[in-house]
């Protein structure tokens, strides 16, 4: 069978997709991967990223596997691409195991060729043999810049990726992000191993969105601003809070302000951070407040307000968020809401996530002289806290004991029944002459234990008895062993309640690892990224030409006309009752009968056009309705007014408009087209 070819490609992207040619970067993207090459793309949020590896996906033999951060960003690529009638599902721990083992059992028969994973996922059973055993031709790493330590989003769980695919047989691999510094694009390759790559660049700038960054001195007055915003400004708004506490409180801010909204973040149940999202993309709702656990992969098209209610720790983190705006290449607005005290919040994360070796040297002293005879520690990080001086903050402490836990000088316990302590008492004489016979169980498990710690097991050591190798039986049959060995004296053991273990009491730090000069890299790293955001808060320069050159893009400039520094629009700390000027003149020119700027910048709709516009996104809102889900999967904004002006009165007609395909032909164009001709009928009466 013949390779595809880039003609077979733009032939998909028609008839799958609806759209007659690539955006700048797609295509060189899909040629790459169909060519059999590694590849490393970076296109800007709204840039079409998906349909690099969608496409490609549909024209190659097997099976393409998608590996995904979020569970909202499977479920809505997967909507969006069964609702075209493609062959899509998603994996994650929102199924049973009897829906997995299905969707596996149709992987393996060929009834799917995107499959979106968690990598979460390979960690059980054979998830990875099944996969291969149906034939993986294709790796999609989407949000890629998870996978680097120098990233905005490190993931650990992302560092399995390189594994996963080796266990998929090695295939075809494509890596894509939005936010990619060149230091985080050699990551992701070196982390993957890829070889003989290709890296695939088509700038960062999203020219629709224009910045704006409004300075305030307190919470009070942010509040203030962000209402104003809201209610001088039309359309979807995402507003990004730095914490839970905040999203609760900012959510209540706009209700009794009369604006629809709700909040979003990791700490709701599964079921109601499901309902608040789909009411966001059923547009329920006009506003969400989130963490940023909402939004990432998220392809609600018409968003139109970003705001930042508090200032980001990177500008990765801030320009990803932003170009959550505009997705569908139409005007929207990305305002930051800031005050200098902002900084001291992300200070606070960095020295927790990556304290001082002083610190952690004090921790680990601290938490020596609070142990008993068997290394267990009760304390909390502020008892800790205490017992060093000059007193850490309890961030700093909590940071301390990830790391030694991380180096193997703490166990950390939840009171696992897995988990025991075991002190040997018996001499090597005494098991010998006392416990013969190689069958004997309990030589067996003091082999076993003496195997897993060596040395230590004399002053105790703590053992996972699930750990330990098949035959034993793990905790279950071992507990028995243990207690007939104390009871005879050769040991003592007991399960590790909740609290910190020392794995060793008398062993200097120096004894374990830790890389002390990745952790002050790590820490350097968080801080300068932190800066940054800072000087961009400040800049009087082009914000725009400040983020591209942040991001290494060739194509910055000195000046735009979508900032707020560029359009001379001096933002003020008080709350003002005027718009600024730029604003006023796209609210005219979005009134005007001659053009509407917020529908496209090539399509121009007179007072007629706007009617049926209207009309045209009624009947998209039913057929929404009837078959549960967002407006923007029947047809996007751009569509309906091309629709409006082009008023085709066939099914042949209206298959040319951009954004329709075969199959939304098929289900949506008799009632679109009986809509144009009933709006004709009243125009000609």
């Amino acid at each position: 069978m013949a390779k595809p070819t880039i003609q077979d490609a733009r032939a998909v992207l028609k008839s799958a997709f609806g759209y007659d040619e690539f955006r700048p970067g797609q295509e060189a993207a899909v040629s790459a991967v169909l060519a059999g090459r590694d590849t490393v793309v970076v296109l800007p949020t709204g840039g079409g990223k998906s349909l690099c590896f969608q496409v490609p996906a549909l024209l190659m033999p097997g099976l393409t596997v998608v590996v995904s951060p979020l569970i909202s960003l499977m479920k809505d690529q997967v909507d969006a691409l069964t609702a075209r009638g493609l062959p899509a599902a998603f994996i994650n721990s929102t199924l049973t195991s009897g829906q997995v083992s299905d969707r596996l059992a149709r992987a393996d028969r060929g009834e799917i060729k995107l499959l979106y994973v968690a990598p979460e996922r390979f960690d059980y059973g054979r998830t990875a043999e099944r996969l291969r055993n149906a034939g993986v031709s294709l790796l999609a790493i989407d949000e890629a810049h998870c996978i680097s330590q120098w990233g905005h989003d490190f993931r650990p769980s992302y560092l399995r990726v390189k594994k996963v695919h080796e266990a998929l047989g090695s295939p075809t691999t494509i890596a894509l992000t939005a936010t990619a510094t060149p230091e985080v694009r050699r990551d992701i390759a070196r982390e993957l191993a890829l070889t003989n790559h290709e890296t695939i660049i088509t700038g960062f700038d999203r020219p629709n969105l224009t910045y704006f960054v409004v300075p305030t001195k307190n919470d009070a007055e942010k509040e203030k601003r962000l209402v104003e915003i809201l209610r001088k400004h039309d359309g979807l708004a995402v507003i990004y809070a730095s914490t839970r506490k905040a999203v609760d409180h900012l959510t209540t801010v706009l209700e009794r302000a009369k604006i629809r909204a709700a909040g979003y973040h990791a700490g709701l149940d599964d079921s109601r951070r499901r309902e608040v999202q789909e009411a966001f993309m059923g547009e329920k709702i006009r506003a969400i407040v989130a963490t940023n656990a909402f939004g990432m992969g998220i392809d609600k098209p018409n968003v139109r307000l970003v705001i930042h209610y508090a200032m980001p720790g990177t500008l990765e983190a801030y320009y990803q968020e932003a170009g959550r705006a505009g997705r569908d290449g139409l005007h929207s607005d990305v305002f930051l809401l800031h005050a200098f005290p902002d900084r001291f919040t992300h200070e606070f994360f960095i020295k927790g996530s990556y304290p001082e070796r002083v610190v952690v040297e004090k921790t680990y002293e601290a938490l020596k002289k609070l142990s008993d005879d068997q290394g267990f520690v009760s304390a909390e990080a502020e008892d800790l806290a205490r017992a060093i001086k000059p007193k850490p903050n309890s961030r700093e402490i909590e940071g301390a004991v990830r790391i030694l836990t991380r180096s193997g000088a703490v166990t950390l316990s939840n009171g696992e029944q897995a988990r025991v302590h075991v002190r040997l008492l018996a001499t090597p004489e005494r098991i010998k002459r006392e416990l013969t016979g190689e069958s004997n169980s309990e030589l067996g498990l003091l082999r076993a234990l003496w195997r897993g710690v060596g040395a230590a097991l004399h002053t105790g050591a703590v053992v996972d008895l699930d750990g330990l190798p098949p035959g034993l039986g793990g905790s279950a049959a071992s507990t028995p062993l243990l207690d007939a060995l104390q009871d005879r004296q050769f040991l003592v053991w007991e399960r590790l309640g909740n609290g910190l273990y020392l794995a060793d009491m008398k062993a200097p730090l120096s004894g374990f690892k830790i890389d002390w000069t990745v952790l002050d890299r790590r820490r350097a790293a968080e801080l300068s990224k932190l800066q940054a955001v800072q000087k961009y808060a400040y800049t009087k320069e082009c914000r725009r030409g400040f983020v591209l050159r942040y991001f290494g893009d060739p194509a910055a400039k000195t000046k735009c006309a979508g900032c707020d520094n560029c359009l001379g629009i001096a933002a003020t700390t008080t709350v003002k009752d005027d718009t600024p000027r730029r604003m006023r003149r796209d609210k005219k020119a979005r009134r005007a009968p001659s053009q509407v700027a917020d529908v496209a910048d090539d399509v121009s709709l007179g007072v007629a056009e706007e009617r049926l516009l209207g009309v045209l996104r009624t009947v998209r809102s039913t057929i929404a309705r009837e078959e549960h889900v967002p407006a923007y999967i029947v047809f996007s904004d751009r569509t309906l007014a091309e629709l409006a002006v082009r008023r085709p009165r066939s099914l042949t007609a209206f298959q040319d408009v951009r954004g329709v395909g075969p199959m939304k032909l098929e289900r949506y164009g008799a009632r679109f087209l009986d809509a144009i001709s009933k709006a004709d009928d009243i125009e000609a009466a």
